[in-house]
């Protein structure tokens, strides 16, 4: 993930007009309350590789999780689950009124 990481880094760098904002996401397995904390974590761990690793203001960049709220696909199997299991990524720029 490393490789596509560096690539938000380099266009963040190279664009400091643009805002980030990370979503972190879990499977439905295990209880709803630690899967929000762990999508929070995936989120905030993210965020930090992108601030340390490009130098990019904390400030730029949103990190929220949201669990298993917000399902891809209905997880029937092994596999519907793993693809629950992810980090999102929106490159924005603000609007002039923000």
């Amino acid at each position: 993930m490393y490789s596509d990481l560096n690539k938000v880094v380099a266009f963040l760098v190279d664009h400091p007009s643009f805002y980030l904002r990370i979503s972190g996401h879990t499977d439905s397995n295990g209880d709803a309350a630690s899967n929000m904390k762990l999508s929070q974590r995936r989120a905030e761990a993210i965020k930090k590789y992108v601030v340390d690793k490009g130098k990019i203001p904390d400030k730029r960049i949103e990190a929220k999780g949201y669990g298993s709220t917000m399902p891809i696909v209905e997880e029937k199997t092994q596999a519907d689950r793993a693809i629950n299991r992810r980090v999102e990524f929106e490159i924005f720029k603000p609007s002039a009124s923000r």
